[in-house]
């Protein structure tokens, strides 16, 4: 069981961070938000996860304001599979698309796990 409110973030932040990528690489992202909720690394819920910045901001779009934007349709289906309990990308706890970004601690710091689409994963 989960909210409406979860639901919500749940499918912004897979649209935000995976638009363009597969429904594979839309569960990856929900998946990872998912396994920071259940690690004692990280916040508790699925909000504070999306906008958790005790080490920096976490997500790209909560600092460059895509996560108000609203959610695609297959985004919205890939965070009800992952509410209800699919999973791909193992027990990931980061991704990076390293064509986007100058930042590569993850890469240098973290076990890579796998690539889908354009985000490579890591835990």
């Amino acid at each position: 069981p989960y909210t409406a409110e979860e639901l919500d973030w749940m499918a912004r932040i897979i649209s935000a961070e995976s638009r363009g990528e597969p429904l594979l690489g839309k569960l990856a992202v929900g998946t990872v938000v998912l396994n920071r909720v259940a690690s004692d690394e990280f916040p508790d819920s699925i909000y504070d996860v999306i906008f958790d910045n005790q080490w920096g901001i976490q997500f790209q779009p909560v600092a460059n304001g895509t996560i108000y934007n609203e959610p695609t349709e297959e985004s919205m289906l890939a965070a009800k599979l992952c509410l209800d309990g699919a999973r791909v990308a193992g027990d990931s706890l980061y991704f990076l698309a390293p064509e986007l970004t100058d930042n590569h601690w993850i890469m240098e710091n973290r076990e890579y796990v796998t690539t889908i689409g354009c985000h490579w994963f890591y835990r």
